[in-house]
């Protein structure tokens, strides 16, 4: 259709109720994000390990360190690290997941 071809043109207007807009003047508004994952593993490990410590700690101590790396296309890494410390307590995790598609 061509514009130039019509022999009617109607005006029409209407009042916008809602919506949302991005920019100056629109006010705050809060972002809640829920993540739930799953990862399943099924591995045998078998490890040898002779442990001798000796530690002088005044209080509870749990590090964790992490690191990913992705690089090129069809490549994921990703870590997640935590720590729990409570009276007697201390506990340091970490998770690290990456893979490399086709």
């Amino acid at each position: 259709m061509i514009i130039a071809d019509l022999n009617y043109l109607e005006i029409t207007s209407e009042e916008v109720i809602g919506g949302f807009g991005y920019g100056y003047g629109y006010g705050d508004f809060d972002i809640d994000k829920d993540v739930d994952i799953d990862v399943d593993f099924n591995e045998n490990i078998d490890i040898d390990k002779n442990v001798d410590v000796d530690v002088n700690v005044s209080g509870n101590l749990a590090t964790s360190e992490s690191g990913a790396t992705a690089l090129g296309n069809n490549s994921f890494a990703e870590t997640f690290a935590f720590t729990f410390t409570n009276d007697g307590v201390a506990s340091a995790n970490a998770l690290s997941v990456s893979g490399t598609g086709n």
